[in-house]
């Protein structure tokens, strides 16, 4: 790809807080459905329309997820799903979902996850203003994953900063490779001891599940549990902070998450097409082909740009209102064989989050003299989210 034909040239995807993300998309597709642009400081393919999109996200034929994965994240998260092909994903997918399925996760919303968002709230009591990023979304998110992992609730600080290192490896290497190497040596000797001596816990649950005689092996699991530490609680964190900052300033609507369920699934499913915390999915161009007027060559870099294809107003009416009438699915943890298998983990984090916090603090408002900034091209969320309680 020649770099003189980059889009925005100014703007490197990768890198740059974005705040204005939405606007850059809209323009980009007035253009063009599939827009050449900057990532990590290389030129790479951006599939912006939902139309385009919805025919490469559920199959690798033509723009292959492994592919792209395998170079970005073998080295820091080891043999996850995104890198698996054929018959292995498939023995892998098979034995992770049945112990991430939608009863286990509710039944985990009401326990520890409920556990988690109460012991937090009784923290604000009493304090009048609050940073709920740092006070709520993302401890809290941690939180959960080391209860359902099994570590002691003290090695958060730990687990946040392997993550947040993970999830710089688009523009910081090295630290990233390190991080996923010392998860590795945290892990290990408690997988060797999960085997030995199950507890009720998602490593004991992997170690022991089985499907055709066939069993995950300690690479499976580092590899999935590696993953799961930054992509499942970014995506949490990101996407209880920005439904917050979006249903707040309703004061009905903020005092009716906390009654009803039905209502949170609502505003949970507009947020993820609104305001998706995961912007865009690597692909790689297997052999050449001509997408949205543009030629891909094979072995080009794509992204799938879920947030683009959120805001088509060939899609979507008035994209960019937040309206809990919608009934349209979405490609927020994408679609077919690479569906996320933390979708219902996810959402009932954020579900419970929501309904404790609404329950807990009916009169939380932002405060008016702190802008809510969501940012963010690849991950997306609010930077800080200020309210008084």
């Amino acid at each position: 790809m020649d770099s003189t034909e980059i889009r925005f040239p100014d703007i490197d995807f990768a890198a740059d807080p974005l705040p204005n993300l939405h606007e850059v998309l809209a323009e980009l597709r007035r253009q063009e459905p599939v827009s050449p642009i900057l990532f990590a400081g290389k030129p790479i393919w951006l599939v912006n329309d939902h139309e385009t999109l919805a025919r490469f996200v559920s199959t690798d034929d033509a723009l292959s997820a492994p592919d792209a994965y395998d170079e970005l994240f073998t080295r820091t998260m080891g043999r996850g799903l995104p890198i698996l092909r054929g018959e292995a994903h498939a023995r892998n997918r098979g034995l992770i979902s049945r112990v991430f399925f939608p009863g286990k996760m509710r039944e985990f919303a009401e326990t520890l996850f409920a556990v988690e968002a109460e012991a937090l709230a009784d923290e604000l009591e009493g304090r009048v203003r609050v940073d709920l990023v740092a006070d709520f979304t993302r401890t809290f998110t941690f939180r959960n994953i080391a209860r359902l992992l099994g570590l002691p609730l003290e090695d958060v600080a730990r687990l946040q900063d392997w993550a947040n290192r993970i999830m710089h490896v688009f523009v910081d290497p090295g630290p990233a490779e390190t991080a996923g190497t010392e998860i590795g040596e945290y892990l290990l000797p408690l997988i060797h001891a999960r085997r030995l001596a199950p507890r009720d816990d998602v490593i004991s649950l992997l170690t022991h599940v089985e499907l055709d005689r066939e069993r995950l092996d300690d690479e499976d699991i580092l590899g999935f549990c590696r993953n799961l530490f930054p992509a499942a609680i970014d995506t949490s964190t990101n996407s209880l902070g920005s439904l917050i900052a979006h249903v707040l300033p309703d004061r009905a609507l903020w005092r009716d998450l906390a009654r009803d369920p039905a209502l949170r699934e609502s505003a949970i499913q507009e947020l993820l097409r609104f305001e998706p915390p995961l912007v865009m999915i690597p692909r790689r161009a297997t052999r050449d082909l001509e997408i949205g007027g543009q030629t891909i060559r094979a072995g080009d870099d794509v992204r799938l740009c879920i947030t683009g294809a959120h805001d088509d107003e060939k899609a979507y009416d008035d994209p960019r209102a937040f309206r809990l009438d919608r009934n349209r699915s979405n490609f927020a943890f994408g679609h077919g064989e690479h569906f996320c298998l933390g979708t219902q983990m996810a959402r009932r984090v954020v579900a419970k989050g929501v309904e404790v916090l609404a329950r807990r603090f009916p009169q939380m408002r932002l405060c008016e003299d702190e802008r809510v900034e969501i940012v963010g091209g690849v991950l997306r969320g609010p930077r800080s989210l200020w309210v008084t309680l």
